[in-house]
């Protein structure tokens, strides 16, 4: 069991959460170092520290030692034979997840703070469908967690696409009584990922901001992909 980390007020409860839900996979958050006001560079640099630590932290947990995850041209990590991960920062918190490759084709996680009405309203016409738009509005809790949780998918599913696509090609189907939510591509991205198809997400929401993460289990159409550096349509 992964022991409490100072510095994390306000995410535990949605890290918890994600961890019962991902039971096969390592989670791991880590505080950035401080750095003095206004150094853009520096504050970088110390969330992309904290997120490697985050990702040693979890191959630790996950197979008894730490990794040393690369950075590939793009900017996202890349992970030894053996692993598949995801690394998120927000304002000064890092996070990661990782799984063992022969179980997940992709992993994807994203971390934001809570969203101010007026960032709300400027973020929803690009990152929500005019279907989304139309369900939710600028509310800022939805758009912010719509927002993560298509940065989660872009993460899990495009490295092994080999291709780009934007905050269009899906949109989110909320829970119901029956079925949690779940993500809806709304085009063809490749052979098996025709639009309509539904990938489910987790969504979650605390204190500190809202947490989304994505994770597709590896079957026989995953057989030979070789994942590819691919940077997230945020970046």
């Amino acid at each position: 069991m992964a022991e409490p980390h100072p510095g994390l007020a306000g995410w535990e409860s949605a890290l918890a959460q994600l961890r019962a839900a991902l039971p096969a996979c390592r989670i791991e958050m880590r505080p950035a170092a401080p750095v003095p006001p206004g150094v853009a560079r520096a504050r970088r640099f110390a969330e992309y520290r904290a997120g490697r630590l985050a990702a040693a932290a979890a191959a630790r947990a996950l197979c008894g030692m730490p990794c040393l995850a690369g950075r590939s041209v793009s900017g996202a990590p890349s992970w030894p034979p053996g692993l598949c991960g995801t690394i998120s920062h927000c304002k000064g918190q890092a996070i990661a997840l990782l799984g063992a490759a022969t179980a997940w084709g992709g992993l994807g996680i994203d971390i934001e703070q809570h969203l101010t009405p007026t960032l709300a309203q400027q973020i929803a016409p690009v990152a929500l469908t005019a279907q989304e738009q139309a369900a939710f509005g600028a509310d800022p809790h939805w758009v912010g967690l719509i927002f993560s949780v298509k940065e989660s998918l872009f993460k899990a599913l495009s490295p092994h696409l080999g291709l780009r696509f934007d905050f269009d090609a899906a949109e989110l189907c909320p829970a119901t009584p029956a079925e949690p939510p779940a993500l809806r591509l709304t085009r063809d991205l490749a052979p098996r990922w025709w639009a309509g198809r539904r990938i489910g997400a987790l969504l979650l929401a605390g204190p500190a901001g809202v947490m989304t993460a994505v994770a597709l289990p590896r079957d026989d159409d995953w057989t030979g992909a070789q994942p590819r550096s691919v940077a997230p349509p945020s970046m």
